[in-house]
């Protein structure tokens, strides 16, 4: 089954690069990856490269010299340009060759197109679908002014799945209950309308690009031998925190935030990025912490747990992801209603990409 079979048709072709992938901000690279050196990167389908200018600042664009072809990735940067190892043509950041040696006349083709970028939370994300984004990447406080508050760990799991595969797992509220064994009677669902609901997550993204759910339930008894991942849920209950079980989830179309709390009090927070490198080929990755409590056994234990719980249910999910027809003609039931909105939201962006005037890349 192909990504065009996955198109939920509203007139408009799925993307021209065959991904169906949704305008967005992705995570092209972790900041400890990037150095003095460029580095070759593979995202949307594209061979790309990556490097730094003079001010330190990522640059993400088109990996090969328009010259005779030769890959910048084995480049070196020089006065904060990147120079072509074969011919020693210079770039600087916005793409423009800068200098030829032996050559005064620079060709108005000499040029490759970077994708806008922004470096925070230890990644370097780009924009797809378009030369200018249609929103901010959204702001996550656990990993900038509040990161003293949380103690936590990175993550990176490559998948075979898609990017709305990857972001739609956690509005499908379900499967915490079926695949997971999350036994939350009674358990509420619902789709938020309003930002100041989820502001725990971070301030407020932009409108059209904002979705966000919320699960409430009371969680029950399970033995480690029937299910590990519900074992973890058990413990948590069992250390003093109670019963009753919240997950705010708030995100824009490439992208989520995370806040987990039991009976009413803080204990983690996630985020995640996706980086699509290309058919079926996807990458979800972010940092999950725990916020610190007043007792350090009780940040220990609650990191403990949560780590378990994290990996435990992401190597539950990936086999899913690596296995699941990703057709248009599903068959939906009730609980499903919100994951529809979901998938309509998602196909919207996607169509955004589809009508974005021109995608950067090689120059025409």
């Amino acid at each position: 089954m192909t990504p065009q079979q996955d198109h939920m048709s509203t007139g408009l072709p799925p993307n021209p690069n065959g991904l169906n992938l949704a305008a967005s901000w992705y995570i092209a690279l972790s900041s400890r990856e990037l150095t003095s050196r460029p580095r070759a990167v593979e995202l949307f389908d594209e061979p790309l490269v990556a490097w730094r200018d003079g001010a330190g600042r990522p640059v993400v664009m088109p990996r090969f010299c328009p010259h005779m072809g030769a890959s910048l990735a084995l480049g070196r940067v020089v006065d904060g340009a990147l120079r072509c190892p074969f011919h020693h043509w210079r770039f600087d950041a916005s793409g423009t060759c800068v200098a030829i040696p032996g050559v005064d006349r620079i060709p108005r083709t000499a040029r490759r197109t970077p994708y806008p970028t922004v470096e925070r939370y230890g990644y370097v994300w780009v924009w797809y679908g378009g030369p200018d984004p249609q929103f901010a990447l959204p702001d996550f406080p656990a990993m900038e002014e509040d990161r003293g508050d949380y103690v936590g760990f990175r993550f990176s799991d490559r998948t075979t799945g898609t990017a709305r595969q990857l972001l739609e797992n956690a509005i499908d509220y379900f499967h915490f209950m079926a695949l997971h064994g999350m036994s939350l009677d009674p358990v509420a669902f619902r789709q938020l309308h309003d930002q100041a609901h989820a502001r725990d997550n971070g301030p407020a993204i932009a409108d059209d690009a904002w979705f966000g759910v919320q699960v409430d339930g009371t969680l029950r008894t399970w033995s480690l031998l029937e299910n590990p991942v519900r074992w973890v849920h058990q413990m948590v209950t069992t250390f003093g925190s109670g019963p009753h079980f919240r997950l705010l989830i708030d995100g824009w179309p490439g992208g989520q935030r995370f806040t987990t709390y039991i009976e009413g009090e803080e204990i983690s927070k996630v985020l995640m990025g996706i980086t699509p490198t290309g058919e079926y080929r996807t990458v979800q990755r972010g940092w999950a912490g725990v916020r610190k409590a007043n007792k350090h056994g009780k940040t220990f234990l609650h990191s403990l747990l949560f780590y378990a719980q994290n990996r435990g249910g992401t190597a539950q999910d990936i086999p899913i992801y690596n296995t699941t027809a990703t057709g248009r003609d599903s068959t939906y039931v009730r609980y499903d209603n919100v994951l529809v909105k979901y998938r309509r939201y998602y196909q919207s962006w996607v169509d955004r990409a589809a009508l974005a005037p021109t995608v950067p890349g090689e120059a025409p």
